[in-house]
């Protein structure tokens, strides 16, 4: 059954959608113009331009954000910005304008349209140097580019219309490589590259400069050059020729037979290799393994075969090496071969890698026959162990290693060839033998303290001896002993003896002292822990902490005074400040906050009339005073749990400001009885009187004796002033006074003054010294850790190795900047195959190494400060660690 079918245009019209924002399209970027000073109003200095995708764009152009003041406004259609005003622009002053289009047909939303974003608009009055089109250039070359050919042209703006000249300098290597056309900018070849000299580099940084004729400005930008690796160098193999001799004949098929090596000094693609064999009975693989591809034939072959191998490159064009393989083969077969021990017993390191060598089965027949060797089932290979047929020689494979179990059993064959005599070959003998392969572990990784970073421990001060700190802990990944962790605390430099302990088996960090926190402890104690392992060398890692010493409440408060005495006016108004109390206590936070309260325990009734602020010490006068003398007892607590407290005793004299004459205690005093030797000076009586300033007084003593003998005298009685003004400071503030925190002791600091009232009541006032401890460069870098570190050998020079670290303790720069230097000494065996960063403390390689010459290398480093020391006997050189 057919169909009728008919074919039909159709025109398919897609209408666009206003979906798209504007973008300015000026260059170079950022925008730069520059205004004449007297340019008159609406002179064009710049002009914006902006595109927009879309149909039906309809752009739009606006000063966004004006930093000029009004000096210059733009045409919202055509995007010309011109100037405004009559005054004249300064020289070199920038005025900046923010612009942006708007496509005023595309809308985001009811208020906002389709924009570009915000664009800096610089104007600078007068001159300003040119502006590169590019914000730095970058080429890339093959090594073969011709001497005197065009790499790249740079361009550069004059904003005073002038020619521009163009000069360019290289950054470190490759000075006169390359040259710049002086008015062109065009960057040529100036040398010859060679990808393969090591003395070239493949990255070039370049500077090109541009200046402005007669004297104008000039601007640089950064030119980077990358060269990369031409095909032009060819394959070379080890040796002109390869032999293998005495190949039995009847080998199986794919049989390793003999290995080649070529190398390409290219890179990448250029250098890798793939061999090919001109005679079609062998065949050789990427890893230049020759195996028979055919049969051998000894007899009708001469036992020789020669032909020629080829080394290939993958360049375009690839280039080729050739070499020449002879083989000999032998017909001879007899008795069994014998292993020359029956069980064999190798060690191989955990992290051996590819081709590692695991060890040498030898076996040997009597008759002299060839022997040829074999794992167990007739392959070359077991697991991830291979075996060379013709010398026994067992290998790990090629591919990834993983030796996972500690140990691997291989059963190893030896098969005669035959060759001793005629038709021998027609009966083959074989024998067995064990390789147990003992996989070693490898002490190559060091102990970690994966959660250092959170070790924050606390101990309260006057914790016993002993006491339980934090539980550190390292892991060590190697196995057996080598994973086995010991822990020690590393005694800090200057120090004697440690502050804490730690359990050797379980990291346990304990206390080795009580701590006072008021003390020389302080705060914060640093403590660094040690794990080691049992290796032979072993290996450290350390993990460095701060341990808090918490407050306890342990010291009282303390009052400036035993005793507080103090004269008041009777007549002094209520609300007067009479007597300020002071205490201190060393404890921190709430353990050293006071609070005072008053008590009167020899007469509470003293406590209607005065009062005291708990905060401030202030006792203060609530009720007028109509006594001679008050006591007082004033108690200081800290706000500690429990609190600790303090008395102290305070005594007020009421002095009279009326005139009443003094008043005798009693108005009688006696009779007095005294022996009559009674000796001179002593005390027969005492009398008080008060308010007088002298009192004169008639005292008479008289024996027991008959008649009765008696003397009268006259005792004047001076009543001294009690002052009541404390010493008064030649200032009350000194300082700020600056010394360096290394002053001897007993070295004169400042002299301050103050002038008293002489009295009998010692009173007192303060002064504010402010000292400015300097710091001093008396601090010796330290290194954080010592390092041990592996580099595979073969790595190319410049290959990291580590990154040392040390500390100074100096609270200033350059006090506390650390060097770091390679130590230039005959015993330091490293100094010559390394390099260190003097900023960054990173190690490199300066040599390519070869384990097989030297298997370990000791490095010695040095850190220096950045200052003169401040240390005895130091030359003035930095301190040194």
């Amino acid at each position: 059954m057919g169909f009728d079918t008919d074919n039909q245009r159709v025109i398919i019209h897609v209408k666009d959608v206003n979906d798209e924002s504007p973008y300015f399209i000026n260059r170079p970027l950022p925008m730069q113009a520059v205004v004449q000073l007297n340019a008159p109003p609406n002179t064009p200095v710049f002009t914006l331009q902006a595109r927009d995708p879309d149909t039906d764009h309809n752009i739009h152009y606006f000063i966004v954000r004006d930093r000029t003041g009004g000096r210059f406004e733009v045409d919202e259609r055509s995007g010309v910005v011109r100037t405004r005003g009559t005054d004249p622009f300064q020289l070199d002053m920038e005025y900046v304008l923010y612009v942006k289009a708007e496509d005023q047909n595309g809308r985001v939303d009811e208020r906002r349209y389709q924009s570009t974003p915000e664009e800096r608009l610089s104007i600078v009055g007068g001159k300003r140097a040119p502006q590169f089109y590019m914000p730095n250039y970058e080429a890339e070359i093959p090594e073969n580019q011709k001497k005197d050919s065009d790499i790249i042209s740079v361009k550069a703006k004059s904003f005073a219309d002038r020619e521009i000249r163009y000069t360019l300098k290289a950054q470190g290597q490759g000075a006169g490589t390359f040259n710049i056309g002086p008015t062109s900018g065009i960057v040529k070849l100036a040398k010859e590259l060679d990808f393969e000299d090591l003395r070239q580099p493949h990255v070039y940084s370049l500077v090109v400069t541009a200046t402005e004729d007669s004297g104008g400005f000039s601007t640089s930008v950064e030119l980077t050059i990358r060269v990369t690796d031409v095909n032009d160098n060819s394959p070379k193999f080890e040796l002109p020729d390869y032999q293998a001799h005495n190949v039995d004949e009847d080998i199986p098929l794919g049989t390793s037979i003999l290995k080649v090596k070529a190398t390409d000094a290219d890179s990448g693609a250029n250098a890798e290799i793939e061999y090919q064999v001109s005679d079609d009975h062998f065949a050789v693989d990427s890893n230049g393994i020759v195996n028979n591809n055919k049969q051998l034939d000894a007899d009708n072959n001469n036992a020789y075969y020669e032909f020629s191998v080829t080394a290939k490159d993958k360049g375009e064009p690839a280039k080729t090496g050739t070499a020449t393989v002879r083989i000999y083969t032998k017909n001879k077969n007899d008795e069994e071969p014998k292993f020359s021990q029956q069980v064999y017993t190798p060690n191989v390191d955990e992290n051996a890698g590819p081709n590692t060598l695991v060890t040498t089965v030898v076996a040997s027949d009597k008759d002299g026959d060839n022997v040829r060797f074999g794992f167990v089932g007739g392959t070359t290979s077991s697991g991830q162990f291979v075996i060379e047929e013709i010398t026994g020689v067992i290998r790990l494979h090629g591919k990834a290693i993983s030796l996972d179990r500690d140990k691997y059993e291989l059963n190893v064959t030896a098969m005669d060839d035959g060759s001793c005599c005629v038709n021998g070959a027609q009966t083959v003998h074989t024998s067995t033998a064990v390789v147990v392969v003992f996989i070693t572990d490898v002490n190559d990784n060091k102990p970690v303290f994966k959660e250092c970073g959170t070790y924050a421990p606390q101990v309260e001060e006057g914790a016993p001896n002993g006491s339980p700190v934090i539980k550190v802990h390292a892991t060590d990944e190697d196995k057996g002993v080598n994973g086995q962790v010991k822990y020690s605390i590393v005694q800090q430099p200057n120090q004697k003896g440690t502050k804490f302990t730690v359990d050797e088996e379980t990291g346990e960090v304990t206390t080795n002292k009580v701590f006072d926190r008021e003390g020389d402890d302080g705060k914060f104690v640093s403590v660094t822990v040690k794990a080691t392992d049992q290796g032979d060398p072993s290996l450290e890692g350390v993990c460095s902490f701060t341990v808090e010493i918490t407050d306890v409440n342990d010291n009282p408060p303390l009052f400036d005074r035993q005793k507080y005495v103090e004269n008041v006016k009777q007549d002094a108004s209520i609300g007067t400040n009479i007597l300020r109390v002071s205490a201190s206590d060393e404890d921190a936070d709430n353990n050293g906050a006071i609070v005072y309260t008053l008590s009167a325990p020899s007469n509470p009734n003293d406590l209607e009339y005065f009062e005291i602020q708990p905060e401030s010490g202030w006792i203060v006068l609530k009720k007028p005073l109509d006594r001679e003398r008050y006591r007082l007892r004033v108690k200081a607590s800290d706000r500690g749990e429990p609190p600790t407290t303090a008395d102290v005793d305070v005594e007020l004299d009421v002095v009279d400001r009326n005139n009443k004459p003094p008043l005798w205690d009693r108005s009688v005093y006696g009779p007095f009885r005294e022996l009559e030797n009674v000796t001179v000076g002593t005390v027969v009586a005492s009398v008080k009187a008060r308010f007088r300033e002298t009192y004169k007084l008639e005292a008479k003593a008289q024996d027991k004796g008959f008649p009765q003998l008696s003397r009268s005298v006259e005792v004047q009685i001076d009543v001294v002033d009690r002052a009541n003004n404390p010493p008064i400071w030649d200032h009350v503030v000194y300082g700020p006074i600056y010394i360096k925190e290394n002053m001897n002791v007993g070295a004169k600091v400042v002299s301050i003054k103050a002038r008293s009232n002489n009295g009998a009541q010692q009173l007192a006032s303060e002064a504010t010294v402010f000292i400015m401890l300097e710091d001093v460069n008396d601090e010796i870098p330290l290194f954080t850790e010592r390092e041990q570190e592996t580099v595979l050998e073969g790595e190319p020079i410049g290959t990291k190795v580590t990154q040392v670290n040390a500390i100074d303790k100096d609270g200033t720069f350059p006090n506390n900047q650390v060097y770091y230097f390679i130590v230039d000494s005959p015993r330091n065996e490293g100094k010559d195959f390394f390099e260190i960063n003097m900023q960054t403390g990173e190690v490199f390689t300066k040599v390519v190494f070869d384990r097989e010459k030297q298997g370990a290398y000791a490095l010695e480093v040095e850190a220096r400060d950045g200052a003169p020391s401040a240390r005895p006997n130091s030359g003035q050189d930095p301190n040194s660690g």
